[in-house]
């Protein structure tokens, strides 16, 4: 009789321990565990460059062009060195023997805030320009008569010293070139700079 009644409060507890379980109700939530340790930082990475030089007729190009250097600027100097250039590709001017053009060529160069000088190496377009530096790394040149913009392109080659030119034709009297030092940093002082002008007829 006595196990009889033992075993009720046994099963008892029992049911209501399982009820007590299965309690739809949430519990409170636990503490927060402690933040884990930051990871190291990783390293930099490099800006991608690209330089363009003239080529001058040979295997290369047979009637010259340009080629146009890429690589990571490893040493970080804002300039592509020779051992970071990992690709070069050609840019190459046609079998011209058909197209005639007339062309002003020259070199310039540049240093502190003064206007740019130009050294004319060709001027079968018997014209002159007359170079204002604007700002800093921006150049306008006023040529002395109109040319034909739809018959003229613009070629001009980046300085060692600068990562990147821009160039273009503004009106048919004026002339833009923007040099650069990294991106968006525009930059005096350069030798040298190749600047050509070329109308098809």
């Amino acid at each position: 009789m006595r196990i009889t009644w033992l075993l009720r409060i046994a099963f008892s507890l029992l049911f209501t321990t399982a009820f007590i379980g299965c309690s739809p109700e949430d519990g409170a939530d636990g503490l927060n565990g402690t933040n884990g340790i930051d990871g190291i930082d990783g390293s930099n990475g490099y800006n991608g460059l690209i330089k363009t030089l003239v080529e001058q007729p040979g295997d290369n190009c047979s009637n010259g062009g340009f080629s146009l250097q890429s690589g990571l600027d490893s040493n970080a100097n804002g300039t592509l060195d020779a051992n970071e250039v990992t690709s070069t590709e050609y840019l190459c001017n046609g079998d011209n023997a058909d197209i005639t053009y007339k062309s002003y060529v020259a070199l310039l160069s540049q240093s502190g805030t003064e206007n740019p000088s130009s050294v004319v190496l060709e001027n079968t377009l018997d014209l002159g320009i007359n170079w204002i530096r604007e700002s800093q790394g921006k150049y306008v040149g006023t040529l002395d008569k109109d040319i034909t913009i739809g018959k003229t392109v613009i070629f001009y080659t980046t300085p060692t010293t600068h990562t990147g030119v821009r160039g273009e034709i503004i009106s048919d009297n004026q002339v833009r070139i923007e040099l650069q030092n990294g991106t968006n940093a525009f930059m005096d002082n350069f030798t040298n700079l190749s600047f050509e002008l070329r109308q098809y007829e």
